[in-house]
């Protein structure tokens, strides 16, 4: 009995070890193929040049699903919330904020209030709930490390911005 207690322990270690590493490759995979950080104009020609989207990925406007929008509403808040682990960050630019928004109304979202709620206020540079709204996002993709605390002041969001630069 005690053997079998032992080997079902090992096997579960083993298939948790595992089930773990796969989420996190599976949740670290971006969207946008690795493509964070800061963007410029230049930039944004060259994605719009080489047929990629405006975070950098090869997913169009019509294809987009309530997993792309998460993630890149997800990792654009980064830029403006405290949180201990941040995973994604895509610069807040105004093309990303439109070319999302224009593509609310064309694609089958399940949250798609949500995401106009937010980018709406984000249009306006109205970033006053963005701790709010990067916890309803996390809360979405099921985030148990990172949820968000406080906004960052100027200071902090220009270090951060600059750190993944």
């Amino acid at each position: 009995m005690k053997r079998l207690i032992v080997w079902f322990s090992f096997c579960l270690c083993i298939g948790a070890v595992t089930g773990a590493y796969l989420y996190v490759q599976t949740q670290g995979a971006s969207t946008a193929q690795g493509v964070t950080g800061t963007v410029n104009a230049e930039e944004l020609k060259a994605y719009e040049r080489d047929g990629k989207n405006p975070f950098g990925g090869e997913i169009s406007g019509p294809e987009l699903t309530d997993k792309e929008y998460q993630e890149y509403i997800h990792g654009m808040s980064h830029q403006k919330v405290k949180a201990d682990e941040k995973w994604t960050f895509f610069e807040i630019h105004p093309l990303r904020i439109s070319w999302l928004l224009e593509h609310l109304e064309t694609n089958d979202l399940t949250h798609k209030h949500v995401y106009k709620q937010i980018l709406m206020k984000w249009a306006d540079e109205d970033f006053s709930n963005a701790v709010a709204d990067h916890n309803t996002i996390w809360e979405m993709q099921r985030g148990t490390i990172g949820k968000a605390k406080r906004l960052l002041s100027p200071e902090e969001e220009a270090e951060y911005i600059n750190e993944n630069n």
